[in-house]
């Protein structure tokens, strides 16, 4: 569609939307480019500057485009699909799998026994030994989440001392302490992003962050770890196929896992 129907129901900004939305799908408008003006589109389409800044505002809204003051308005890449969460993945396998490249930078790693709201999440008494671990996972050079993990100390006491930069976690834990991850119970939670996240994840303050919650457990039903990751919501999504409980004849699982 290469002009606006106006003998439609169909409200001429609304089609605005779809023409630049078919564009930025058919790769004719492609990340990074900048889109014509409002003016440009106001005098090729035959339509009010106000339209069209309505059309571009929603697009905007959306995480179709993006703006850059006194630069002009861009089609922003496209969200990266947050699939590990449909799988018994981790979000480093995940996103290298895809080819993205990653990068991990520790925060702290540190031993603490004052957390009776974790050591009960832990199944652990008040006073035993956690290991903390914080770190910011980055995607082509740009922060995407924080992971904040929780572990007992008597299950892997070395642990302290290992170097996590660039490495997946649970490889270690499986491969050098002998814990395997086997399930997990995941929550997820819409919440604005606060200072920290704004500081470490370079968002504004209240921004949209995808809050998740996980807790691991070893085949004999152990929890080995409980994690917090803070997602940016402007660079992902989630995807989460469900099937009918009633079709018996899949053998597709109906219940999904993930790790960190």
């Amino acid at each position: 569609m290469t002009i606006l129907d106006r003998k439609t129901p169909i409200p001429l900004y609304y089609q605005l939307i779809e023409m630049i939305r078919k564009q930025v799908e058919t790769s004719v408008l492609s990340p990074g480019v900048t889109i014509p003006s409002e003016r440009e589109l106001s005098e090729k389409y035959h339509i009010s500057r106000p339209t069209v800044r309505q059309a571009i505002q929603e697009l905007v809204h959306e995480g179709l485009l993006y703006r850059e003051r006194g630069k002009g308005t861009f089609v922003s890449k496209p969200k990266i699909n947050y699939g590990f969460i449909q799988q018994f993945s981790t979000f480093y396998d995940d996103m290298l799998q895809k080819g993205f490249e990653m990068k991990t930078t520790v925060l702290g790693i540190e031993v603490k026994e004052d957390l009776p709201a974790i050591a009960s999440v832990l199944k652990m008494a008040e006073g035993e030994k956690i290991i903390c671990i914080n770190r910011v996972r980055y995607i082509e050079e740009e922060p995407i989440v924080k992971v904040s993990n929780f572990i007992p100390f008597v299950l892997c006491p070395g642990l302290i001392h290992e170097n996590l930069t660039d490495r997946s976690l649970y490889h270690l834990l499986s491969e050098k302490y002998h814990l395997q991850a086997f399930r997990a119970e995941i929550t997820l939670e819409a919440v604005i992003a606060d200072k920290i996240d704004s500081q470490i994840l370079d968002v504004s303050e209240g921004a949209p962050i995808i809050f998740m919650k996980n807790i691991t457990y070893t085949t004999e039903n152990i929890i080995m770890d409980y994690f917090q990751s803070r997602f940016r919501a402007d660079k992902g999504k989630i995807k989460v196929e469900v099937f009918s409980p009633g079709l018996s004849d899949f053998s597709y699982p109906i219940t999904k896992k993930s790790t960190d």
